[in-house]
């Protein structure tokens, strides 16, 4: 009887046992599948942002191209007719010429929206922790849109209140992007008065101010994407304060919906593609902020950007606050290290005066596979006075290079487009570099997605122009890498 009994137990342990190993296994199957499964999802998910990501720089590239073409040639045609035409006909055809550019710009400026709106939707678009200036920002900012507040007879003003930090860690491109919306608007929606870009320092005490205020923007743009950089050594607040139309209390919470405008009753010539605001605010809470707004009707309104930002140990002692708090108009002088050129004439006036040939006798090299953008970037620098010569490729720029270096002679700078075939610009600066080639070599794409000026300055380029390219901003880098005055 023990021994029958000590089997039965022997039988139940081992019947037991055998389960027991069973769902193990079967527990262990289900992980392994369903580790397969995650990989695979993984792995598509991959995939699709790898080819989100394709589709947008291509995209990018295509439209970027004919839009270099359009206003490339109008501010050439702008250029020479200024110079050439009889008065009746330069005033007929500088209004002319003047509408093609502002529609260039305006549709150039709803293509960088849109790109802008799908790279966020699609996580593709980073932040960047770099030094910056906050209040040089500002200033440039405020600089380029002083033609559009003298056109309208406005005042603009800087001022600053508290402790600004001289250099802050930042992404100055996404900040320019935001206060340039907030600034455009302004000007766009102010018909007469002032527009006043406040620089705060905020208090400790007030920290809490730097939350989200608008329900309408996607929760999940934080999930999407991390903060690049977190600290909260400093909070800033910039505010842009108009004297404009003002927004009702109903339509504040529209403000940043896409695809949306405030109010039918503002003119169609006032509305964007209404993707600016809901961008700023998505751009504000990828950098650790957001946008808040005060608004009342028909008096003007303040949309305030509020910033945590890391100030870097090293710092040179921050902007204090004076008694009245530090103002600057164009034309005077804000803090140490900061002025505003004020132009004396209208806008354009710069060019329209600028008859003079301020690359003369620099050697450019062009290399570009595409006919019409040789023909757009030889002519403007012919124009401005410099010997160009041309390659279609890496392959034969490279040769030319080479042949120069041969001859005791040297291309005083490169223009290098970086899509190309047989030998791409990468490929070829790298080369140069290789070969002793150390003048500049200014990279020429229609890539203009985050990572692609990193990409450049890598291979060996010294500088970055986006198509398309401004005419004047490709002159300017030129003379200052050369060492033109």
């Amino acid at each position: 009887m023990p021994i029958e009994f000590a089997l039965i137990v022997l039988a139940f342990v081992v019947a037991a046992f055998s389960i027991v190993c069973i769902r193990l296994y079967l527990s262990l199957r289900k992980v392994t599948d369903d580790r397969s499964e995650l990989l695979a999802t993984t792995k598509n998910m991959e995939a699709t942002i790898k080819a989100k990501s394709e589709f947008l720089a291509a995209m990018s590239h295509e439209i970027r191209t004919p839009m270099n073409a359009l206003t490339s040639f109008t501010e050439i045609l702008t250029q020479r007719s200024l110079q050439n035409c009889g008065s009746e006909l330069k005033e007929e055809t500088e209004g002319i010429l003047e509408i093609i550019k502002k529609s260039s710009r305006d549709l150039l400026n709803i293509i960088n929206d849109v790109f802008d709106y799908i790279k966020i939707d699609a996580n593709l678009l980073e932040i960047e922790s770099v030094p910056m200036s906050m209040m040089q920002v500002i200033h440039d900012i405020c600089h380029a849109e002083r033609p559009n507040v003298i056109a309208k007879h406005l005042d603009l003003s800087i001022k600053c209140s508290g402790e600004i930090p001289t250099t802050v860690l930042s992404d100055p491109v996404r900040i320019r992007q935001i206060l340039s919306n907030l600034v455009s608007n302004a000007i766009k929606f102010t018909e007469k008065g002032t527009i006043t870009v406040l620089c705060e320092a905020i208090k400790d005490s007030d920290s809490d101010t730097v939350e989200q205020n608008s329900e309408t923007l996607s929760k999940e743009v934080k999930k999407k994407q991390p903060n690049s950089f977190s600290a909260s050594s400093a909070q800033l607040k910039i505010s842009v304060i108009d004297t404009g139309i003002g927004i009702s209390q109903s339509h504040i919470q529209e403000l940043f919906k896409p695809f949306r405008h405030v109010d039918s009753s503002v003119p169609q010539s006032k509305r964007g593609a209404g993707l600016g605001l809901n961008i700023a605010m998505r751009l504000a809470t990828l950098m650790d902020g957001t946008i808040k707004v005060e608004s009342v009707l028909g008096q003007g309104s303040t949309f305030s950007l509020l910033l945590n930002v890391y100030v870097p140990e090293g710092t040179p002692p921050p902007f204090k606050e004076q008694a009245k708090g530090s103002e600057s108009r164009f034309g005077s002088r804000l803090h140490a290290g900061f002025n505003i050129v004020v132009p004396t004439k209208k806008p354009d006036a710069a060019l329209q005066a600028d008859k003079g040939r301020p690359l003369r006798n620099i050697r450019v090299l062009v290399v570009e596979d595409m006919a019409v953008n040789q023909v757009i970037i030889a002519t403007l620098l012919r124009d401005a006075g410099a010997q160009v010569e041309l390659a279609d490729n890496g392959a034969m720029g490279v040769q030319k290079v080479m042949q120069d270096m041969d001859n005791g002679l040297v291309f005083d700078v490169i223009l290098m487009d970086m899509q190309m075939p047989v030998m791409d610009g990468y490929e070829a600066t790298v080369y140069l570099r290789k070969h002793d080639y150390s003048r500049p070599i200014i990279a020429v794409t229609a890539h203009a997605l985050t990572g692609d000026r990193e990409k450049t300055i890598k291979a060996g380029c010294d500088d970055y122009i986006a198509k398309p390219i401004d005419n004047r901003t490709l002159i300017e880098m030129i003379k200052k890498h050369v060492g033109v005055d």
